[in-house]
């Protein structure tokens, strides 16, 4: 008789193991991308799929993490940016410092971070460029960086005032004057830098001291008698 053979026993039908998903790319990695093709391109002219190639990642990752190309703007402008005014904002509130060395170390700090760097140049020429045909870019870099910035500047200013060092001038309500040597350097590395290259050492001591002259309270001026009492 032949051998009876058992029958193979199959295993209970069940739904396939899923495969495991690689962890999704970080917002950081996206970030970097767009602002590489948002400074070589411009905004209107970046799409999402250059970004997402430039990143190697899906496009349709991107909106894991963004909704769209302005809220992908708005991350660029604030990893670049942003971290140092906050930082600047806090540090004012709460420091003990004159406010002199306080504007000093701010005026510093925006050569060393933004008038010196390539990255946020290319930020502030697309804002230029395109500001008029995408309001909304322009409105992007007012609340985030604009904003706080001047804010920032006001927290010196009134510090200064409060102890004497500095005058009460108009200045508090257009803090844009104390950067506006600041911005018009970045014009000019933007403009004609390559040809005519500005020393930006001695530049941002001309700067910082164009901007005390103008603050600082003279020997004679009530301001430099140290903040008001209320004592008789």
């Amino acid at each position: 008789m032949p051998r009876k053979t058992s029958p193979k026993v199959r295993p209970p039908a069940s739904s396939p193991r899923p495969r495991r998903k690689a962890p999704a790319p970080r917002a950081e990695q996206i970030v970097a991308a767009a602002f590489e093709e948002f400074s070589a391109h411009g905004f209107a002219a970046t799409r999402l799929d250059d970004v997402a190639r430039r990143a190697g990642v899906a496009k349709g990752t991107i909106y894991l993490h963004f909704k769209n190309k302005e809220i992908l703007f708005q991350a660029v402008v604030r990893s670049l940016i942003r971290p140092l005014i906050e930082e600047f904002g806090g540090f004012a509130r709460g420091s003990e410092g004159s406010a002199e060395d306080l504007l000093g170390q701010f005026l510093s700090r925006m050569y060393a971070e933004v008038v010196r760097s390539p990255e946020v140049r290319g930020i502030l020429r697309l804002l230029i460029a395109e500001s008029r045909n995408f309001p909304q870019v322009a409105e992007i870099y007012r609340r985030e960086v604009i904003e706080p910035g001047l804010a920032a500047f006001r927290l010196v200013l009134d510090k200064g005032c409060a102890s004497g060092e500095f005058r009460r001038t108009r200045a508090r309500d257009f803090p844009q004057i104390l950067i506006a040597p600041a911005i018009a350097a970045v014009v000019w590395m933007l403009v004609v830098g390559k040809r005519q290259p500005l020393d930006l050492d001695a530049y941002f001591s001309a700067h910082l001291e164009f901007v005390l002259r103008g603050l600082k309270a003279s020997p004679r001026s009530p301001e430099a008698a140290g903040p008001r009492s209320d004592e008789s």
